[in-house]
């Protein structure tokens, strides 16, 4: 007698509980996944984080701008491998819909600074041509861009000329080995943005500096003599490490963090109490049934690996479609969410925790249920048919 016909029909017995159970594991499941790829874009970003790169802002205001000479005396600090100030400016590409961020920087030293971008023999063409630009795969693979083209950005920004759009010449599209939020970068001259542009206020400066040092053991001796270059400039600078903001970030994450656990957490009990429910009754609807399975020879194990085939086959299932269509929900949140979590995701390994909760889940689903059936009196349970 075969294990599945049995299962199968312990399922078709009460049709709309099936339903119902099954579906309970794969929302449980889905916000698993969307639970998981929001701790992926908290934590998941010190490991995209160079411990040997530093962000230098305005103290009083970051984010205000701040001379571009500012870089020379930056490079001169002991321990400075090198530096690059940068400015973005927001626009589109023909159609409003195609939003993108354009960072000017300083072509020579971009490479240094973020080695996880690989910009192969681009570097050099980049460096050829003062509107020359780089994209990020995933933002050329939505613009549908190729190397060679010429990029027309529409912005807000106006240039000297009185026009909006400014013109890039497509040399290159780097490598990176990344969450998508870090492959949609827009990466073109300082020079050409810092002659171009109309407005005064915007030349010579930069909305932040990012440096590169020689030794992640020195770097808060190098951001101290960094700050030290400018007590008595206007404006001041703060200068902290990459990695020590992004734990800044995620501390004041905390709560949220705290909270999404705790969610995860109720959600997964309730859903162990459902299909254990779910089992119990079912266990109880059959008594007699296993009592006829026993006097045709079914010893205990064979009943209880027939449960706990059952509690598998629910779970696992179930898991696996809630992945799936997590997956699914979390590719379309990506888009609006990358900006702040930049590595939001589901990741390989959070799949395979799915998997394995699902299978740990029918195993304690089934515990109670086994427990009737192996206890079961064959004699006694017959007579009560």
């Amino acid at each position: 007698m075969k294990f599945f016909p049995l299962i199968w029909s312990a399922f078709t017995r009460r049709k709309a509980r099936t339903v119902f159970t099954f579906l309970s594991v794969v929302v449980a499941f889905v916000l698993f996944s969307v639970l998981a790829a929001v701790r992926q874009g908290m934590v998941g970003q010190l490991s995209m984080v160079n411990a040997q790169r530093l962000q230098v802002v305005a103290k009083a205001s970051p984010g205000s701008l701040m001379p571009v000479h500012y870089v020379s005396k930056i490079a001169r600090v002991p321990g400075v491998v090198a530096v690059s100030p940068m400015i973005g400016i927001g626009g589109h590409y023909r159609d409003p819909k195609n939003r993108l961020n354009v960072l000017f920087v300083n072509a020579r030293t971009i490479g240094k600074i973020f080695p996880g971008f690989k910009m192969g023999g681009h570097q050099s063409a980049l460096l050829k041509d003062q509107q020359a630009a780089i994209a990020g795969p995933v933002l050329a693979r939505r613009m549908g861009w190729h190397v060679g083209q010429t990029i027309p950005v529409q912005s807000s920004t106006p240039k000297k000329d009185g026009s909006t759009t400014w013109y890039f010449h497509l040399v290159g599209i780097y490598h990176a080995d990344l969450p998508k939020a870090y492959q949609s970068f827009f990466i073109a001259h300082y020079q050409y943005f810092n002659q171009a542009v109309a407005s005064q206020e915007f030349r010579n400066t930069a909305g932040q500096f990012f440096v590169r040092v020689n030794d992640a053991r020195h770097i808060s001796q190098i951001a101290t003599a960094i700050d030290a270059q400018f007590a008595n400039s206007s404006p001041q600078t703060y200068t902290q490490s990459v990695r020590m903001q992004v734990l800044s970030y995620l501390h004041a994450f905390g709560d949220v963090g705290a909270i999404v656990i705790g969610v995860g957490v109720a959600v997964f009990f309730t859903l162990l109490l459902i299909v254990t429910n779910t089992m119990g009754q079912s266990i109880r609807e059959r008594t007699a049934e296993f009592a006829v399975l026993k006097s045709f020879g079914f010893n205990r194990l064979r009943v209880a690996v027939l449960v706990l085939a059952e509690a598998l086959l629910l779970t696992i299932v179930g898991g696996i479609a809630g992945i799936g269509i997590g997956y699914v929900v979390v590719g379309l949140l990506t888009p609006s969410l990358s900006n702040a979590l930049q590595t939001f995701g589901l990741t390989s390994a959070a799949t395979a925790w799915g998997v394995a909760l699902a299978v740990i889940f029918g195993l304690l689903a089934s515990l109670f249920p086994v427990r009737q059936v192996t206890r079961l009196r064959t004699a006694a349970a017959l007579g009560k048919r």
